[in-house]
């Protein structure tokens, strides 16, 4: 293997890295699929197992075979810290067997010609005039070493970015993600006696058990249930701990049994500004392509792998016009997701800077409505703060963060007609530049410090 030169080598074959795979092998391009765990195990994540079916549509994927999911959601509802208020946000879901599904995924790669070496771990990348040529791979069983070269390579390897973590500096590339945006987690898949309306999935924001973010109760059918709290990094609460808290105040979790549990980190912000950097493209948690608000990474990374592979497919196709070609995935990726993160990131710094009392009075007063959720979650709109929220506002004594919710809703509109001025990579500095700097301009402007 170490004198063969592949097209492309993908390292992680979870979402990202098997769409990447299969979108490359469909074209015909030699790919090498690498993996850290055993094949039979490829997929398992710790998640909460939500997939809207809108993103299969997006990437042309085929339904699903009925043993890669559990169930079907209909809507999400969204609960203040009391439960007392909720906002509800409707849309056609999957409650995946994450397992299954992921392997569904690995096994369309391999039937169109992708080449799995599993068990095996990316480590050392070697550089030749700025451009990635060879990877050190150890085999993890063995200990075996080989060396593996490409054109391309595509890291999907996760939030630790085994290849990003290398690759010289780069303009819109974290080769660290800050602290601040990463969320930590914990679930448990449980047995319950039954579970009501299994068609509907409930996140509880409430800053005392999830600060910084929401713990989530999802159906996955009549008698199962994916419970788990994310929380904000560095805001020192253990979710494993937080969650226990809930399972022993809660009469249907409390003597139920646990069937698997786990934590992960997830990264929870705008995506990187750009997939590509020299002929190393990022796909997945490696590119933050998880959704600011609610850390959902299935569907976004579905997107961002597909992009990739087109991508790479299209500079192999044409190599005297490779940069302007992979660029391209950042086009692509910016009109299909990466926009709409931008915007929700805004919202998501909001939402972490708000108190409890701030979400009781904003949900009770329906200062954000379904709609605007709705909306919000489909990228086709920002937040309709009408006359009345204003008023509302106003009239508080100590408004706080909450007072600032109109400004917030500008800043979501501003940044997101600068993604759709996404630049060509001769002006992308600049662009990267301004786009910080409306971020950091919202940050001291309008967050408690």
């Amino acid at each position: 293997m170490s004198q063969r030169l592949f097209d492309a080598i993908v390292v992680g074959a979870g979402t990202a890295g098997a769409i990447t795979a299969l979108t490359l092998a469909e074209e015909g391009n030699s790919v090498l699929l690498m993996d850290s765990k055993e094949k039979k195990s490829i997929g398992k994540k710790v998640c909460g197992d939500a997939l809207g079916i809108h993103h299969l549509k997006t990437v042309k994927l085929p339904f699903p075979p009925n043993e890669t999911f559990k169930g079907r959601i209909d809507a999400i509802r969204v609960y203040s810290p009391s439960t007392n208020y909720s906002i509800s946000v409707e849309g056609e879901g999957l409650a995946l067997d994450r397992l299954k599904f992921g392997q569904w995924l690995l096994e369309m790669a391999v039937d169109k010609g992708a080449e799995l070496k599993d068990r095996t771990r990316a480590e050392k990348l070697s550089f030749e005039n700025g451009r990635g040529t060879e990877l050190r791979t150890v085999h993890t069983e063995t200990g075996s070493v080989e060396h593996v070269k490409a054109r391309y390579f595509v890291d999907a390897s996760g939030v630790n970015g085994i290849l990003r973590r290398q690759i010289p500096e780069t303009v819109g590339v974290y080769r660290q993600i800050p602290t601040q945006d990463l969320c930590v987690a914990y679930r448990e898949v449980r047995r319950v006696e039954k579970v009501e309306d299994t068609n509907i999935g409930r996140i509880f924001l409430d800053e005392e058990i999830a600060p910084g973010g929401y713990w989530w109760y999802f159906p996955k059918d009549e008698h199962t249930l994916n419970v788990g709290v994310g929380l904000q990094g560095g805001r020192g609460a253990n979710p494993k701990n937080q969650l226990k808290r809930i399972v022993n105040e809660r009469s249907d979790l409390r003597d139920s049994k646990i069937l698997d549990a786990g934590g992960g980190i997830v990264p929870t912000r705008r995506s990187m500004y750009t997939l590509v950097a020299g002929n190393i493209l990022f796909a997945g948690d490696s590119a933050c392509t998880a959704n600011p608000m609610h850390g959902g990474g299935i569907g976004s990374s579905m997107i961002a792998g597909r992009v990739c592979g087109q991508a790479i497919s299209e500079a192999l196709d044409s190599p005297q016009e490779e940069r302007a070609k992979l660029w391209e995935a950042n086009r692509a990726y910016v009109k299909m997701y990466g926009a709409k993160a931008a915007s929700l990131d805004i919202f998501r710094l909001f939402l972490q800077a708000v108190t409890n009392e701030e979400i009781e009075f904003g949900m009770m007063k329906k200062l954000v409505t379904d709609e605007d959720i709705r909306n919000l979650g489909y990228g086709i709109g920002g937040l309709s703060i009408r006359e009345k929220a204003s008023k509302v506002i106003r009239g508080i004594s100590k408004p706080g963060v909450l007072g600032n919710l109109a400004e917030t809703a500008k800043y979501m509109g501003r940044i997101k007609r600068e993604y759709e001025k996404y630049p060509d990579y001769r002006d992308f500095p600049a662009w990267v530049e301004k786009v910080e700097g409306i971020f950091r301009e919202y940050s001291s402007r309008y967050l408690r410090r």
